[in-house]
């Protein structure tokens, strides 16, 4: 029998030896454990490798995907491109056998609608007579330059300036079809349309909508014309989508009161290639009409001008007009009179005006502006807060804003001084200097803006930068204070003594 002490000695040298009883040498228990180890290792390592592969397979297959969709891209817009020039083809064609249909009816062409006895206008005053006489002597010369391709490149119908409508009636149609063929078979390279006043109902525009597609008109210009229904909206759109030289387009005082209406003419307009001035004008009725409106400052567009005033523009908070002056676009002109837009408006468009050089006139009278407002949009242009405050000013924009055209903002200087912003900037800091000097703290209020402890040696740059805007502004801004003051009062306190212990 075995004694507890035997049986110790015999699991320490059980132990020790790495062996059992039964034999068989080699690594026990732990050299088990690193086994199993080294083996889930190498699986790992062999899943990590798998996953790997199949990762470097997905980004193979992602760069062919982006490759394919590159070229599916390219294709398509390899393919707008022939379906806009078989769009200009098939109208180029259809104008053609129009235009052959005309010429084979006519052997020699003569004014061939027939003159309008003065007795058919009876009922009508004078005035309504003699304007209407007016229109058909338009529509005559026009026809006649047309035909014998010396007309102006500049068709008017209608007068700009009358307070008379001139209503349709029947006995025109023979000379609006004269007008019509005539525009048909013209070859004018460039030429602008202007129908003011002048009612244009289905039967009018049935005979102009085809004469007109596919032609090189640069400029078209609507202006109280009485449109029927959605008669207008639907030759506008026509007319804008078959023109593709358009650049100029101004709808004015033509209701347009269903709004999907409204919402095919900004589509037409925003989706146009060349359009770069749009001017909808007392045109648009509705509670929503900024959300239709919106697009055209949303979008991409270059616009020079956008003349929007008088169409119930209430922003309601949105952004996206000040947000587009911010982004210093080509627009040149913005005109939103007659809107409702408010002091929240105004205060956004003073801070995108900041970052705006291009803008040079903008138009917000009769608006819901108020002293708030009107102050926010005088500062954008001259902010006589400080001397940083004044040159990030706006220097190229002239701003109205119920102020007149005299003093736009009735701040004592706005931009319409001068030629260059440059100049401008110029002269509104020396007229703040100038002003300063009149109370003698010009050198309490550069001590105050310049005088920071880390800023020592730019603010002592400044010095001659001041001075020699002194020298220089005082004849381009309306001033009393003379500039030898302005340098005694500069010269005498500030900086004096650091410049010229600078020197030394």
């Amino acid at each position: 029998m075995s004694s507890p002490d035997s049986t110790k000695k015999r699991r320490i040298a059980k132990d020790s030896s790495g062996g059992d009883n039964n034999g068989g040498g080699g690594g026990g228990d732990d050299g088990t454990t690193m086994s199993i180890i080294f083996a889930k290792l190498n699986d790992m390592q062999n899943e990590m490798n798998g996953m790997k592969n199949e990762l470097d397979s997905c980004i193979s297959s992602r760069d062919s995907m982006q490759k394919e969709m590159d070229g599916l891209q390219s294709r398509l817009s390899h393919l707008n491109e022939l379906e806009k020039k078989c769009t200009h083809l098939d109208t180029t064609c259809e104008s053609l056998q129009r235009s052959v249909q005309i010429l084979s009816k006519e052997s020699q062409w003569e004014y061939s609608a027939p003159d309008i006895p003065l007795s058919h206008w009876r009922g009508f005053d004078e005035q309504y007579t003699q304007e209407m006489y007016c229109l058909l002597s338009d529509i005559k010369r026009c026809t006649s330059g047309l035909r014998r391709g010396d007309v102006s490149s500049v068709i008017c119908l209608g007068e700009e300036t009358s307070d008379i409508f001139l209503q349709h009636d029947d006995i025109l149609l023979p000379h609006w079809k004269e007008l019509a063929n005539a525009l048909q078979l013209h070859e004018l390279n460039h030429y602008e349309l202007f129908i003011f006043n002048v009612q244009l109902t289905s039967e009018v525009l049935d005979l102009l909508t085809p004469a007109l597609k596919g032609k090189p008109l640069m400029e078209l210009i609507l202006e109280r014309n009485g449109f029927a229904n959605n008669e207008g909206t639907k030759f506008i759109t026509e007319f804008i989508k078959h023109n593709n030289e358009l650049d100029r387009f101004d709808c004015m005082n033509n209701q347009i009161s269903n709004m999907e209406d409204t919402i095919l003419l900004v589509d037409a307009i925003v989706s146009h290639p060349s359009i770069t001035q749009v001017q909808i004008e007392n045109c648009l009725v509705g509670d929503e009409i900024y959300e239709v409106l919106r697009p055209i400052f949303a979008s991409n567009k270059h616009w020079v001008r956008i003349d929007l005033e008088r169409n119930n523009i209430q922003t309601e908070g949105d952004t996206a007009i000040p947000d587009y002056i911010a982004t210093n676009p080509p627009l040149e002109n913005l005109y939103l009179s007659g809107n409702k837009l408010n002091d929240d408006d105004a205060l956004l468009i003073a801070r995108a005006l900041k970052h705006n050089t291009n803008l040079k006139e903008l138009v917000l009278d009769n608006n819901n502006i108020t002293h708030i407002g009107k102050e926010a949009l005088s500062k954008a242009v001259y902010d006589p807060t400080s001397l940083n405050s004044m040159s990030d000013c706006n220097h190229t924009c002239i701003i109205h804003v119920d102020g007149g055209m005299r003093n736009p903002l009735g701040c004592g200087n706005d931009n319409r001084m001068l030629s260059s912003s440059i100049l401008k900037r110029g002269a509104k800091i020396y007229q703040l200097l100038s002003n300063r000097n009149k109370e003698g703290s010009n050198v309490r209020h550069l001590n105050s803006e310049f005088d920071g402890e880390d800023e020592e040696e730019d603010s002592l740059k400044l010095v001659p930068q001041v001075l020699e805007c002194v020298h220089r502004y005082p004849r381009a801004s309306k001033l009393t204070a003379h500039p030898l003051s302005i340098i005694y009062e500069v010269l005498r306190g500030w900086k004096m003594p650091e410049l010229y212990e600078k020197r030394n």
